[in-house]
């Protein structure tokens, strides 16, 4: 192929058909298919061959002569070849046709002048104004004459051919640089994102309509209506925004259409194109946080090792999650860095903002309690006064740490609270759910058996089939209660175990005897003092037993029952480990010992109550009637013995009660002026068994407290005074006749 000088200076023109360029403007550049461009590099010889197929004919001495030439060529070739091309160029139409014929027509010269050099299709150029544009190269079919195939790269005022741009058509690359020729056709430099790729002329591009602007900038997609375009030249849709919508991206370029319609292109952290969107599809940012998107929500901090940061551009800390490990904390937004992960903006319960962390080093919850945390430990109820509650919004109890106190639960799991309390989830041994517990109102344990809890008490073992445990997860033994019973064991604290069961920790003469299930032992019985008393009391307790001494270990004398309802007199008070206990007679002798508190005082009136117990059945053989002066007793006998006891007052030691055998008489009634439920058995009507004086005459049942408190004591006129009770039950149960001695 000829040399071309198309010299600018020289005011030579370029012979060939000038394909008018599109102009067009853009604003952000992408181009998506923007792989590497191959230059398709062709050898001198090469062209030669492609650009001049008529020399064939040329005898094969020229041939050779044009193969052997030196790549450099001269002026005075030069000359002649412009010479040449200068008068192809005055012949009509200025076509190839007549471009051959001329070449034909003067073979000889031409055979001479390639014999000087080959041609390697260099052109003078001048820069002229630049423009930010998008272009794509046209289909080869559509580069036409053949110098718009071919490539270039610009080298001190000139364009030099390098190869063709057939590898490239249909790619789309920016241009910035023009230049133009002689011959008043231009030309474009064509870059990609790395490099130069070269010079193309301006007809074999297609020129997007608009300019682009290098940015840099940031932005979060807000549609997830908006198309993806590959390139600025908008014709092929990747996907649609709706992959993308909250995330953020860097902008790189902006290009504006000639309709002022604003496109960005969207590239990854990792320097990958995304796609062309419009601008509407998304909001600028000022960091590569991207913006702040709303989220109202509760986190809780699952990790002490994440940084909390002042800003995305990572340049300041706010501080670490080491001290908020674990807790809750108020979520007010979010951001979708360019980086690919999520950061919360967090607050403190009082609003205080703490920085941004990495959503990777929370939890998110919608509840103010924060997120469930694993906890799987055994806590024993240390503190009254708290409620264990049944949800979150503090609507339901479900109960009090008052009547659970002391018993230990399984905390199976917790919440730290936002308002900086922590909840424990308790459940019992059976996988009951006891309910939200905050954490202050328990004690954290090492094991089932809870935490010790004082316990001051003396006890004795009730069996030789206990277990004494070494520890409370029952893995070892550590002696047996059949080594130390009837023995006073002193209990030091006790436990209130998982399993529902008190154990009690043992020691006798300061030595550790082991836990033992509180099931096994009894109090060991302590009396601390003792004093005599004179009291009237009603047994309200019919279980168990009167007992010998005032000790429930001690021997028993007989059930309670009997004598339920029924007063009888206290005479000694004692106090005791187990609280106080009363010892009981009757007129009849002893009861025993019972416990204060299962006994009604009646001494204001104890003259209303029956004095001896229950009454006997009268249906007996030889029944009579003892009255002794010196105890004040009244002895219901059958021959001699005694079934039934009373306690009575005879006459005062001026006014005495005669002394002899006697039998009961006709005379009796329900009152006279003095008493009521009166029986005669002396002198008919003059000496009497009946009740206390009343207070009012003829009544039974208006009686003088003041007479009622010398029963048992001697303070009658003659007759024997009874309790109200005794003496009703005597007037109307004592047969007529019944024998009567009195004696001192």
């Amino acid at each position: 192929m000829k040399k071309l000088k198309r010299g600018l200076l020289q005011g030579v023109a370029i012979v060939g058909v000038l394909v008018a360029p599109i102009v067009g403007t853009i604003t952000q550049v992408y181009a998506a298919n923007e792989g590497e461009p191959t230059a398709a590099s062709v050898t001198a010889e090469e062209t030669t061959t492609e650009s001049f197929s008529e020399e064939s004919t040329a005898s094969s001495q020229e041939a050779s002569t044009e193969s052997t030439e030196s790549s450099t060529a001269t002026e005075s070739s030069s000359t002649s070849t412009s010479s040449s091309e200068t008068t192809s160029s005055t012949s009509t139409a200025a076509t190839e046709t007549s471009q051959t014929e001329t070449t034909q027509d003067s073979s000889t010269q031409s055979t001479e002048e390639s014999s000087e050099e080959p041609d390697l299709g260099i052109i003078d150029v001048e820069s002229i104004a630049d423009k930010n544009q998008y272009v794509k190269i046209n289909p080869v079919a559509a580069a036409n004459p053949e110098t718009q195939n071919i490539l270039y790269r610009f080298e001190k005022d000139q364009l030099i051919e390098q190869g063709t741009i057939n590898e490239l058509a249909g790619k789309v690359y920016r241009s910035v640089k023009r230049y133009q020729g002689a011959d008043k056709r231009t030309y474009l430099e064509i870059r990609d994102d790395q490099k130069v790729v070269g010079v193309v002329a301006e007809a074999a591009v297609k020129v997007a309509s608009g300019t682009f602007k290098t940015e840099k900038k940031y932005a979060t997609v807000t549609s997830a209506k908006e198309p993806l375009w590959q390139d600025v030249f908008l014709d092929k849709k990747t996907s649609t925004s709706s992959s993308i919508t909250g995330q953020t991206f860097e902008i790189k370029e902006v290009f504006t259409t000639n309709n002022n319609v604003a496109y960005y292109a969207l590239y990854s952290n990792k320097n990958v194109l995304i796609g062309w969107i419009k601008a509407t599809g998304l909001k600028l940012a000022t960091s590569p946080g991207g913006v702040w998107q709303s989220e109202s929500k509760y986190a809780t901090i699952i990790s002490g090792n994440y940084t909390l940061w002042q800003n995305f551009h990572w340049t300041a800390k706010k501080g670490t999650t080491a001290s908020l490990n674990g807790k809750t904390v108020k979520v007010t937004g979010k951001y979708r860095h360019l980086n690919g992960s999520t950061y919360y903006s967090l607050y403190t319960n009082n609003n205080k903002w703490l920085g941004y962390i990495n959503a990777s080093g929370v939890k998110l919850t919608t509840d103010a309690q924060g997120a469930y945390q694993s906890y799987g430990k055994y806590v024993t109820l240390t503190k009254k006064n708290y409620t264990i509650w049944g949800n979150f919004r503090w609507s339901s109890k479900k109960n009090t740490t008052t009547k659970l106190a002391g018993k230990t639960y399984l905390a199976k799991g917790r919440y730290n609270h936002v308002n900086g309390g922590v909840y424990l989830s308790l459940y019992d041994a059976n996988g009951k759910w006891i309910g939200y517990l905050n954490a202050n109102a328990a004690t954290v344990a090492n094991n089932q058996g809870g935490t010790w809890q004082s316990e001051k008490r003396t006890v004795r073992l009730k069996s030789k089939n206990y277990t004494l445990w070494q520890d409370l997860a029952f893995a070892k033994k550590k002696g047996s209660s059949a080594n130390y019973m009837n023995k006073n064991i002193q209990v030091t604290g006790k436990y209130q175990h998982f399993n529902g069961s008190t154990y009690y920790s043992l020691y006798l003469n300061n030595k550790w005897l082991g836990y033992i299930n509180a099931s096994g032992v009894t109090n060991a019985h302590t009396i601390t003092s003792q004093s005599n008393i004179s009291r009237y009391v009603v047994v309200k307790n019919g279980d168990g037993n009167f007992f010998e001494k005032a000790d429930p270990n001690s021997a028993k004398l007989g059930k309670k029952s009997a004598y339920k309802g029924y007063m009888a007199q206290a005479t000694k008070l004692a106090k005791t480990s187990d609280g106080n206990y009363l010892y009981l007679v009757s007129p009849a002798g002893r009861i025993g010992w019972v416990k204060e508190n299962q006994t009604t005082n009646v001494n204001s009136n104890f003259w209303m109550y029956t004095t001896g117990g229950k009454y006997p059945s009268l249906n007996v053989k030889n029944l009579n009637i003892e009255v002794s002066i010196s105890k004040q007793r009244v002895y219901i006998k059958s021959g001699n013995k005694v079934i039934y006891t009373m306690l009575c007052s005879t006459g005062a030691f001026n006014t005495p009660t005669p002394l002899g055998n006697f039998r009961i008489q006709a005379e009796k009634g329900l009152a006279f002026s003095g008493a009521a439920y009166y029986r005669s058995f002396k002198d008919h009507g003059v000496y009497l068994f009946h009740t206390i004086p009343t207070s009012i005459a003829w009544s039974t049942n208006a009686f003088s407290s003041v007479e009622g408190r010398k029963l048992g004591t001697r303070a009658s006129h003659g007759c024997i005074r009874l309790a109200v009770p005794d003496a009703k039950w005597f007037y109307y149960n004592i047969p007529y006749n019944t024998p009567v001695k009195i004696a001192n």
